[in-house]
């Protein structure tokens, strides 16, 4: 599609200081809760708010998967940071870490490698009953390679079980004050509408200059960049993962943000830092399809860079050259998205020091490779049509340092 924005229009910017550790104080704006409409009598409960084009919510199907993985003892479900919601788990699953679908669930850990964004890929391809959602296709091309046709039915047929025998229902609801505790800073930072207050006392007006998904639409050259779903996901912890669903008219983007708190109180937060989380999970949605296309001329690249930078990668969780691939997209994305939004030259310093400490040392020089196709909109209408230029970049870029 042609991109309908301007990219030439003036950008404003907006100063943001000591981001990355204040701390949010908010007053409450107005939340939404309702039911899903869903053929179960009683369905959970959605604690959601709206920021222009994005959707904050609290999503049950998250919820459930993510407890079921941590009964089951996958690590990234089993941090334990939030502890006031790790002890209402263990209050009310406790006596159920030997329910058929928990033991399925270290099956498929131990066969399939079943970890991390696996779950959560199956948690966006389920209706709020728990079943799979129709799509256009014989099997759904956005779900996560790792789950199996016959698997995954027998999966979320013991999933069900599970959530009426331990009355999951019941749970999510009585957890409301902790999901709204979270959701409330989550909105004001997103969508600016009040006055953020770091421990200083500083006060920062605005943290973004411009409306997120509007900057989706314009950055990747989309007219509509369909339904985005930020998720606040209160068992992922430090865990973060962006997942998607297309059933041929539906397009659904989902950032799965873990929360953790910042304080010693254990404070459930949302802080200005972790937009560039949100960032990143929502550019994977953008950016992945157009890497697949594009992977076996990034191999040179992507091989070369493994193996120069494999122990570190490894420790980050990346263990083979195609996912290094689509996360350089995406972090060379996600630092435009900073360039353009927040202009404190102290957090640009801060989020690319990261980037080297995280392996990812050529993020820099990616990004700046960006500039080019953000500077002609003409030439190159969608980033999709800038990317071969991108694939060119890193092949020469690797082919140099092996010099």
């Amino acid at each position: 599609m042609n991109n309908t924005t301007n990219n030439k229009t003036e950008r404003k910017q907006v100063a943001v200081k000591n981001v990355a550790l204040c701390a949010v104080i908010s007053l409450v704006i107005s939340i939404g809760m309702f039911s899903s409409a869903c053929a179960a009598d009683n369905p959970p409960a959605l604690y959601k708010a709206n920021v222009g084009k994005i959707t904050i919510e609290v999503d049950p199907r998250v919820e459930l998967i993510g407890i079921v993985f941590r009964l089951a003892g996958n690590p990234e479900y089993n941090d334990g940071t939030l502890k006031q919601y790790a002890k209402a788990i263990e209050r009310h699953f406790g006596d159920f870490d030997n329910h058929p679908v928990v033991k399925m669930a270290v099956q498929l850990r131990n066969t399939r490698l079943m970890s991390c964004d696996g779950p959560m890929s199956l948690a966006v391809h389920i209706d709020r009953n728990y079943r799979l959602r129709k799509t256009a296709e014989q099997w759904p091309s956005t779900l996560d390679y790792r789950w199996e046709k016959d698997e995954t039915a027998e999966f979320l047929e013991k999933l069900r079980q599970f959530a009426a025998e331990t009355k999951f229902e019941e749970f999510f609801k009585a957890q409301g004050p902790i999901y709204e505790q979270g959701i409330r800073p989550c909105e004001s930072v997103m969508g600016q509408k009040e006055v953020v207050i770091d421990q200083a006392g500083l006060k920062l007006e605005k943290i973004l200059s411009m409306d997120f998904g509007a900057w989706l639409s314009e950055f990747f050259g989309v007219e509509n960049p369909g339904d985005l779903r930020l998720v606040l996901g209160f068992v992922n912890g430090f865990a973060n993962y962006g997942a998607r669903f297309e059933d041929g008219q539906t397009s659904e983007k989902y950032a799965i943000v873990g929360m953790r708190p910042f304080d010693p109180a254990n404070t459930v937060i949302f802080l200005p830092g972790q937009i560039g989380i949100v960032a990143h999970e929502f550019c994977h949605s953008f950016t992945n399809s157009v890497v697949e296309k594009y992977m076996d001329q990034m191999q040179p690249a992507g091989e070369k860079l493994f193996a120069a930078h494999g122990p570190i990668l490894r420790t980050r969780g990346y263990q083979k050259w195609e996912s290094v691939m689509h996360e350089t997209a995406v972090r060379a994305c996600v630092v435009s998205f900073i360039r353009r939004s927040i202009i404190d030259p102290g957090f640009m310093d801060y989020h690319l020091k990261g980037q080297v400490k995280h392996g990812f040392i050529w993020t820099e020089d990616a990004s700046n490779l960006l500039k080019t196709y953000e500077n002609n909109p003409d030439k190159y209408p969608t980033f999709e049509s800038f990317f071969p230029e991108f694939v060119t970049f890193l092949n020469e870029y690797t082919s140099k340092a092996a010099q």
